[in-house]
């Protein structure tokens, strides 16, 4: 049911907040304004501030523009949904002990490896945290996977779905060529000489192998290791590599091959047509990413539902002027 009541308050809030007088052309509008509301929850122009600069400093790398654009309207619209949800938990009279969240806080210091208090202090400074906002973190996180477990049940997913799927996204599960290989490196000295002698050398253990000699032996003679190349997609190769395992079968080998600083014979060990994986393999696969597309489905559709039964108010037109920087808050 919409609270009318409260409505009626925080309207007037709003008028307070946003009605600061405009400076003159060119200037910045300095407001405290309204980003969100849900109920009597709110979001600030300055609690989204904090919490985007907190989240941008985690980030790997510095973003585009258009990057950053993105990663914000993404923040924004993760606060909604959190007040949301929290809104709900509040109704189902959920909560979360301060067990729940000390269990949580010591998974993080150990997966971080942060051993001390100290190290754990300075790792929350350095995310512009404090232990307080931390623990409140995770207390909404975890209030908000609460109403989610309660409301949202684990749906079935029959293996002839799995095979709709996988016949339907059969492009995705295309695999190409690929050879194993091995490979003999013959390094050369400097001079004409010793590069003929190389050769010359090479030349003579490839023969022998084709004549049925083991190469392993021939490797060990020679004084040059067999080096296991691995699986490689045919469209990797270097293109005189490519060319000289043409009609190779198991087993072969190639001429010796010029490369920097030598000659190198490759021998094929296995070759893989082209093909698809077999619905087997990546059976498992396509269960997880199904279930997680039904999962955020219900989420959707549930946060969706609680919109329309609570009082939700959301100004991306003032969030738009946040990050363009045409506000101060």
């Amino acid at each position: 049911m919409i609270r009318r009541s409260k409505a009626l308050i925080l309207m007037s809030v709003v008028v307070m907040l946003l009605g600061t007088a405009v400076a003159g052309a060119g200037q910045k509008v300095l407001v405290e304004g309204i980003l969100a509301r849900i109920n009597d929850r709110i979001i600030t122009i300055s609690d989204f501030k904090k919490r985007l600069a907190q989240e941008a400093a985690q980030l790997p790398k510095r973003l585009t523009p258009k990057e950053f654009d993105t990663f914000a309207h993404n923040l924004f619209n993760s606060m909604v949904e959190q007040d949301i949800l929290l809104e709900r938990a509040t109704e189902k009279k959920l909560t979360v002990s301060k067990k729940d969240i000390d269990r949580a806080i010591e998974a993080l210091k150990k997966r971080n490896h942060l051993a001390s208090d100290q190290a754990f202090r300075e790792a929350l400074k350095s995310a512009g945290l404090t232990e307080a906002m931390l623990r409140e973190r995770y207390r909404q996180n975890m209030l908000s996977q609460r109403v989610l477990q309660s409301e949202i049940k684990p749906s079935q997913i029959t293996t002839e779905e799995l095979r709709q799927v996988y016949e339907k996204e059969k492009a995705k599960w295309r695999r190409p060529e690929k050879v194993h290989l091995e490979q003999l490196f013959f390094p050369v000295s400097d001079t004409a000489k010793g590069r003929q002698e190389v050769i010359n050398r090479v030349r003579g253990l490839v023969s022998r192998v084709r004549n049925g000699a083991d190469l392993k032996a021939e490797a060990t003679l020679a004084g040059v290791a067999i080096q296991d190349l691995g699986d490689i997609p045919v469209g990797d190769l270097r293109a005189e590599v490519r060319d000289a395992i043409v009609g190779l079968k198991a087993g072969q080998i190639t001429d010796p091959i010029p490369t920097a600083g030598g000659f190198q014979v490759i021998r094929l060990v296995t070759r893989t047509p082209a093909g698809y994986e077999p619905f087997s393999k990546v059976e498992e696969q396509i269960r997880r990413e199904v279930s997680r597309k039904r999962y955020q489905e219900q989420t959707d559709g549930l946060i969706n539902s609680l919109k329309k039964q609570y009082l939700v108010e959301i100004h991306k037109d003032l969030l738009d002027k946040i990050l363009r920087g045409e506000t101060d808050g």
